[in-house]
């Protein structure tokens, strides 16, 4: 892996165990407020100072850490395993099965993904990580579900399957046991830049004020931190230099990876 790979993976890697050890490492509780000291400046007892609330900015920064690695990484996991069922189906069993799966994942892709979560969380009055996760997941999985399938198509073809299937192996141990290991390359590749993207998308809504409620979330702080960005600038730096590293770290683990396991991507 090359060193930028390695970067972002020490970026990731750093990011995961903030998410972690969030409670143990911020100096204040999640939603403790500080009353007495609303847009304080940086002091000894708030190294980078409290919002409009009182709320210690370091503290918020740690625990929108894990909000953020929560939401991005449920996310995934759950379009993943939607996207690569659907997918495995649809490129094994082919004819009418792939057509109509097909037309109907073309249905999802062409729904803007973003602005359809935005209205469905907007619907649903206040907002939790899990109606956020869900409403990413709505058109989420189908991107998965044509790469695995395209994957599928071609794997199928190959001689080791074709043997299998000679051999009196049932497609469900087809697919699990020689297709599925040999399609998880690329699918891991596009699963890495969707942390990033999904990680995005929850601070963007949360930006808009439709994010997860009575959690703190780097969107929010960043949101705060813009209003009042004359006034004291931290806010809106710190947060927006989180959600800047997160995803260039991302983004760089996944160009390594990409690298490594897709080679015809080069």
């Amino acid at each position: 892996m090359s060193g930028m790979g390695w970067f972002g993976m020490c970026i990731v890697l750093a990011l995961v165990l903030v998410g972690l050890l969030a409670p143990s490492l911020a100096p204040y509780g999640e939603g403790e407020r500080d009353a007495a000291h609303p847009l304080s400046e940086s002091s000894e007892t708030h190294p980078l100072g409290t919002t409009e609330d009182g709320t210690d900015v370091l503290s918020a920064l740690f625990h929108g850490t894990r909000v953020a690695l929560v939401v991005g990484f449920a996310t995934v996991a759950l379009s993943v395993l939607i996207g690569t069922i659907v997918g495995l189906i649809s490129g094994y069993w082919g004819g009418w099965t792939d057509e109509i799966i097909m037309r109907l994942t073309e249905i999802f892709l062409s729904f803007p993904g973003f602005l359809l979560a935005l209205l469905i969380v907007f619907t649903m009055g206040e907002a939790t990580m899990l109606s956020v996760i869900l409403a990413l997941n709505v058109t989420g999985w189908a991107g998965y579900a044509r790469l695995v399938r395209g994957q599928t198509l071609q794997v199928k073809q190959r001689t080791f399957v074709s043997a299998a299937r000679g051999l009196g192996a049932s497609p469900l141990r087809i697919i699990g046991v020689h297709i599925f290991p040999n399609v998880m390359g690329p699918v891991t590749v596009q699963a890495t830049f969707g942390v990033a993207g999904a990680i995005l998308a929850e601070s963007t809504l949360s930006f808009l004020g439709v994010g997860p409620q009575n959690v703190t979330s780097w969107g929010a702080l960043l949101d705060e931190g813009a209003v009042l960005f004359l006034k004291t600038p931290t806010m809106a730096l710190v947060s927006g230099g989180a959600l800047f590293l997160a995803v260039l770290g991302i983004n760089l683990l996944g160009d390594a990876l990409r690298d490594r396991l897709d080679p015809k991507s080069l």
